[in-house]
Parts: C-alpha cells; structure tokens; sequence
C-alpha cells in the first residue's frame, strides 16, 4: 500500500511539474523578475512580415511578451522619447506606464494627375487615402492621408499541448503603406490572491479502520489571511 501510495504522489508531481511547464503557473515574485528582466536586455523586436494573397496588404507579426524594465524591450532612441516626452505629455511617470506600442510604416506609391480637377494653378492627384493638390503658382503642395490601421491580438497554440503564446498583427487596408519595424513593452501585472476562493479539491483520504488510503474527489473553501 505504501508504494501504491508513492507512485501515486510521484505521478501527481510529475503531473504538476509538466503543468507548470506549458502554463507556467509557478513564477518568479516581481523583485526576482527584475533582476532577471536586467540580465537580458533585448531591443529589438522579431517582426514577421506577410502578404494576405486576398487583398495584397503587408502585415506584420510579433510575439507579445511582457517585462518589468521598459528599457529592456525597445530601442534606447524609443526610451528617450517615451522618457522626455510622451510621459510628460500625458502627465504621468515613466514606471505607470503598463503598455507601449509603435509601429513604423512606409507609404510609397504612385499617383496620377486627375484630368478632372485641373485648374490653371492647380493639379490634383487623389485615391481611397490620399489626396494631393499640387500650386504651381507657389511651387507647394497640400496633401490630406487618411490612415486606416488594423490592429489584431489573439492567442495561439503551435501544437495542442504547447504553452498558449499571444500574438499581435498590424497591417493597414491600403496596400501602399507598409510596416516595416514595431517596437512594444507590456508590463508584467501582479495579480493579488482573492481572500476568498472556491475550488475543486482532489487527493487521498485516510481510513484508519482498515488502514488504507483512498482517492477523494470534492468542493472546497479556502481562505487567504495575508494577501501579497
């Protein structure tokens, strides 16, 4: 009975350890995580870039992962202005900020004068997003775009029992501007332990009349008396 009962927890370790693996359930507390977010420091984001054959827009693809150090997930040009200016601009301190995302595009094209529209001292050029009024008079030109950007995150499993990695796309409906760089921070968020939880509870029992073990399944309450 008793090697019954130690294959029995050596499984159920196993089971918990594989668990932890894919899901990551055991993680490091947030002064651990810095210290471990500073050994590696990456600014650069591995962007994969694809043609959607329906419509021929770019996109582009990255894996979201989160951090605790801000200058460790974008480019030191990127920190400066996001230190300088953009926290000050929205009045805040540079460690509330949570998310940072910055996408970098190119438009390139080409556009034909609209017969239409010319005037003496004015030619027009004009499509779905932009449009171009080029004054021969003054030797300047007005121009209007209208940027569209699409922004896509979900959740993807590369095989069924792999972790469950989230991923982001950006792309734009027109096809002349094309992404070419993004840079993204997201920070890790503690999430406190509930006082109360209920749960589904299952192990072993005890029975000492016949000295044996048996498996239990049931609900159960828990209560927490320190929240972290």
């Amino acid at each position: 009975m008793k090697k019954n009962t130690f294959i029995a927890i050596l499984v159920l370790a196993v089971l918990v350890l594989a668990a932890n693996l894919f899901t990551g359930w055991f993680t490091l507390s947030k002064n651990d995580r810095i210290v471990e977010d500073s050994k590696h420091k990456s600014d650069s984001i591995a962007l994969y870039t694809w043609m959607n054959r329906i419509d021929s827009t770019l996109h582009g693809k990255f894996e979201e992962k989160e951090g605790d150090l801000i200058q460790n997930h974008v480019t030191k040009n990127y920190n400066t202005y996001v230190q300088d200016t953009l926290a000050p601009a929205l009045n805040i301190a540079t460690e509330k900020i949570d998310e940072l995302t910055r996408a970098k595009f190119i438009l390139e094209g080409q556009l034909k004068a609209s017969k239409e529209q010319r005037e003496k001292d004015r030619i027009y050029y004009e499509n779905k997003y932009m449009q171009i009024v080029s004054n021969t008079a003054d030797s300047t030109v007005n121009y209007k775009y209208n940027a569209v950007v699409d922004v896509v995150k979900y959740n993807e499993r590369k095989w069924l029992l792999g972790p469950d990695k989230t991923y982001i796309d950006i792309s734009s409906p027109d096809r002349n501007m094309k992404i070419n760089g993004v840079e993204h921070f997201k920070k890790r968020i503690d999430i406190k332990p509930k006082k109360i939880g209920f749960g589904i509870q299952a192990g072993y029992y005890y029975v000492p009349g016949v000295n044996q073990f048996y498996p239990g399944l049931g609900l159960g309450i828990s209560y927490n008396l320190i929240r972290l």
